[in-house]
């Protein structure tokens, strides 16, 4: 849960959010810091190698392989924490509940994409499981290069879910509605 977001109401929220930020938060640091130096050593390894003629068969389609990995499993963090992209110059300027209006829609909006690009990531790969494609190097299945894609589209939908539900509560939520906004 992002640290500038007030307490939730109740317990059982609270255990959600608290599951989804512990999730999310161990799916990027595998993804950022594990994944990141394992690629970043093969491919230290691999260009020494090559300095005495020799070199790791198919290192290329292992760091790809891995990258995907990376990407996918660091997306929900991005939304969880909301460091992805935003243009916040003109909502800024408004009031605190227009500001989170403008934050439930863009939600809503991503949750819709990230939903849409899971469900055709799916789509493409299974056809491409289907047809049972390979590496050219190492002969790995190329459905597994999907899976990272797949699971980091749905798993940012999952995120955008519970974000909505926080956005909607503190939204509709009675008495202060300027205390414990999250702009």
């Amino acid at each position: 849960m992002p640290a500038n977001w007030p307490a939730s109401d109740g317990t059982t929220v609270q255990k959600i959010e608290r599951l989804v930020g512990a999730a999310v938060g161990g799916l990027a640091f595998a993804g950022g810091l594990v994944i990141l130096l394992s690629m970043a050593l093969l491919t230290v390894i691999d260009v020494m190698l090559r300095q005495f003629g020799m070199g790791i068969p198919g290192s290329w389609e292992l760091v790809t392989f891995a990258m995907r990995w990376m990407i996918g499993l660091s997306l929900p963090y991005a939304f969880w924490t909301g460091r992805h992209v935003a243009v916040e110059a003109f909502v800024e300027m408004l009031p605190k509940r227009t500001q989170l209006v403008f934050i439930l829609f863009g939600e809503i909006l991503a949750a819709g994409v990230m939903g849409l690009l899971a469900w055709r990531l799916w789509v493409r790969a299974s056809q491409i499981l289907d047809h049972g494609t390979r590496t050219s190097d190492l002969g790995i299945l190329v459905f597994y290069n999907w899976l990272p894609l797949i699971l980091g589209c749905a798993l940012s939908c999952l995120v955008l879910l519970v974000l909505i539900l926080r956005s909607g509560r503190l939204l509709y939520r009675r008495g202060d509605t300027e205390k414990g906004m999250r702009p």
